[in-house]
C-alpha cells in the first residue's frame, strides 16, 4: 500500500504496514479491512487486529475485550481448521513506537495465522468458474460432521425468544440504510415474511430446540471463509457474540447456501444442501432453509452497510459496498417471496393407510391449515367431528352425493385459504383422479404449488390399524369392511406424485413430501 493511502489510518496500522515490523521479514505487507478488523498479509503469515468499535452486538471498545475476543477466535476456529491458527501475539508500545518485541506496555493484541492460498478460497474458485459440485459436497460433509459433534448451545440461547431478539436487532440496524442500500418496499416484504414465519413455524422451531438442533456452530459460514487446501480449512467464525454463533444448525448451513445463491451458483447451492441433508439426516432443515437464508442475507447487507461509516475505507470501496449490500437485500426479498408462495398438499390413500397422521404432522411442522374430509363431512351433516356414523360404504352420510359435496366444500375452503396466502394440507381418500385434478386446478388458479401424495402400507398393517381404531373414539368411521369396499373401486394417482409407505419410519415419508413441496 502506497504511503499516501496510509493517511487517516491509526499509528498502529501504519507501523504494521512496514515489513521490518515483523521478525520473519516479509518482502511486503498488504492491508485488508473488514468493518471490525485490520488484516495484515505479511508474507506467509497473517496478523489480525480488531478495531476498537462497538456495534451493540459486538463490543471491541477496550483492550481487555479485544484480547478476550482474540483468544476466543483462536480457540473456536481450531475446531474447523488444522494448523492454521498459530496463537495470539502481544503488540507493545514504547516511547510512541509499536513493536512485537517485549518492550514497553502491551498496547494491542493480534491473532496470528498461516496465510492461505487465496486462489483456493471457495469464493475465488467460484469467481473463476472453477468451483465444482464435488468440492461443494466435501464442504457439506465437513460441515455436517462438525454440526454432529459440536457442543450444544448454551442454555441461555435455547429459546425462540433469542431468535426473535436477533431478528429484531437485524432489522433495527438496517433501518438507517433505507434509501441507501435497502428499498422501503423490500424492507416491508422481508420483515413481514420473518414475522409470519416465526408465527407459522413456531412449533417446528420449538421442536428443533427440544431435539438438540441448536449447537455451538460457526456463525459466519460463507465462501470467503472456506479454503480447499490441505483438506478443507474453514475459518473466521463468530467469536465476539455467542448468541449469534450458537443457534440452529440449519441457520449455519443456510449462510453458505445463501452465499452460493448470491454469487450466481444455484446448482452448487442445491448440491450443497442435498449432500448436507444426506450426511446429517436433518430433513427438517429444508423447511427452515429459506427463512435462515433470508436472515443471513439481511446480515450480510447490514455488514456491508456498516462499511459506509468507516472513515478508513475509500469512496470507491464504499460504492462497491453499497452494490453488494443492495444485492444481498434483493436476494432476501426473493427468498422471502419464494417461500411465502402457498402450497397445497393433497394427501390421499385408502382408510388405515396413515394419511391423517402424515397430514397432521406435516401441517403442524409447516404451519399449514389441515383439512380432513371426515371433519368436513360431519360438519356438513351438522354433527361434531367425534360423532360416530356406522353405515355400509356408500350409505348414510357416506352416500355418493354427500361425498361429492364434501370434496367440493374442502376444495372451496382450501381455495379461500390459499388466496389468503396460507398453505393447506388436504386429508382425504381421493378415490379417483377427478378430485385430485379439481384440487390441483384450484391450486393453480390460486397461484399455489400443488403436490399429490399417496399414502400406502401393507394390508396387514391396515387391518391392525383399523382394528385398533374401532376401540377408540375418533374422527374416522372407516373399518375393515369399508376398506375392502373402497379398495375395489380405488384409483391411485397418475403422473407425478409422492408415494409414502407409512409402515416405514415417519421422517422418511415426511422428508419426501418436503422435498417435493420445498425444492432447493
Amino acid at each position: 500500500m502506497a504511503a499516501k493511502h496510509l493517511n487517516g489510518l491509526p499509528p498502529i496500522v501504519k507501523a504494521m504496514m512496514r515489513p521490518g515490523f515483523y521478525p520473519h521479514g516479509p518482502a511486503s505487507v498488504e492491508l485488508a479491512q473488514t468493518h471490525i478488523s485490520w488484516v495484515f498479509l505479511a508474507g506467509p503469515l497473517v496478523y489480525k487486529v480488531k478495531k476498537p468499535v462497538n456495534f451493540g452486538f459486538l463490543d471491541f471498545s477496550t483492550l481487555a475485550r479485544r484480547a478476550g475476543a482474540c483468544a476466543e477466535e483462536v480457540r473456536l476456529n481450531r475446531r474447523l481448521s488444522e494448523g492454521l491458527y498459530l496463537g495470539v501475539s502481544d503488540i507493545y508500545k514504547k516511547a510512541g513506537v509499536f513493536s512485537l518485541k517485549a518492550e514497553g506496555r502491551v498496547a494491542e493484541k493480534a491473532v496470528v495465522m498461516r496465510r492461505l492460498p487465496s486462489e483456493r478460497l471457495l469464493s475465488s474458485l467460484m469467481a473463476r468458474g472453477r468451483a465444482t459440485e464435488a468440492q461443494v459436497r466435501k464442504v457439506a460433509a465437513r460441515v455436517a460432521d462438525f454440526h454432529r459433534g459440536a457442543a450444544p448451545a448454551d442454555f441461555r440461547y435455547r429459546n425462540i425468544a433469542v431468535l426473535e431478539e436477533t431478528l429484531r436487532e437485524n432489522f433495527q440496524q438496517t433501518l438507517p440504510y433505507l434509501g441507501v442500500t435497502v428499498r422501503g418496499r423490500d424492507y416491508l416484504v422481508v420483515w413481514d415474511y420473518n414475522r409470519d414465519f416465526l408465527s407459522r413455524r413456531r412449533k417446528l422451531l420449538e421442536k428443533r430446540v427440544r431435539d438438540g438442533r441448536l449447537r455451538d456452530g460457526h456463525g459466519d459460514l460463507h465462501a470467503e471463509h472456506i479454503c480447499l487446501t490441505r483438506g478443507i480449512q474453514i475459518y473466521d467464525c463468530i467469536e465476539f457474540n455467542p448468541r449469534i454463533r450458537q443457534g440452529d444448525t440449519a441457520s449455519d448451513i443456510a449462510f453458505l447456501y445463501m452465499d452460493l445463491l448470491y454469487h450466481g451458483h444455484p446448482l452448487l447451492a442445491r448440491e450443497l444442501m442435498e449432500e448436507y441433508l444426506r450426511r446429517s439426516g436433518d430433513w427438517e432443515a429444508r423447511l427452515l432453509l429459506p427463512f435462515y437464508a433470508c436472515y443471513r442475507a439481511v446480515v450480510r447487507e447490514k455488514v456491508e452497510s456498516f462499511r459506509l461509516a468507516d472513515p478508513a475505507i475509500s469512496r470507491r470501496e464504499k460504492k462497491a459496498a453499497v452494490r453488494r449490500a443492495s444485492g444481498y437485500f434483493t436476494l432476501a426479498r426473493r427468498l422471502a417471496e419464494k417461500d411465502s408462495r402457498p402450497r397445497l398438499i393433497i394427501v390421499g390413500g385408502l382408510p388405515g393407510a396413515g394419511k391423517s397422521t402424515v397430514s397432521r404432522t406435516f401441517a403442524e411442522l409447516t404451519g399449514a391449515d389441515h383439512m380432513n374430509s371426515d371433519v368436513v363431512r360431519k360438519a356438513l351433516a351438522g354433527a361434531s367431528a367425534d360423532t360416530a356414523f356406522i353405515a355400509p360404504a356408500g350409505e348414510g352420510i357416506y352416500k355418493p352425493e354427500m361425498t361429492e359435496l364434501t370434496y367440493r366444500e374442502m376444495i372451496v375452503q382450501a381455495g379461500r385459504a390459499l388466496s389468503a396466502g396460507r398453505s393447506v394440507v388436504l386429508d382425504a381418500t381421493f378415490p379417483n383422479e377427478l378430485w385430485r385434478r379439481r384440487a390441483r386446478g384450484m391450486a393453480g388458479r390460486s397461484g399455489a404449488v400443488a403436490i399429490i401424495v399417496e399414502c400406502r402400507c401393507p394390508v396387514s398393517v391396515v387391518r391392525r390399524r383399523l382394528d385398533e381404531r374401532r376401540k377408540k373414539k375418533g374422527v374416522s368411521d372407516a373399518g375393515w369392511e369399508i376398506y375392502r369396499a373402497l379398495r375395489r373401486s380405488y384409483q391411485g394417482p397418475s403422473g407425478t406424485f409422492v408415494s409414502v409407505d407409512t409402515s416405514r419410519p415417519p421422517d422418511e415419508g415426511l422428508s419426501k413430501i418436503a422435498a417435493a413441496a420445498y425444492p432447493f
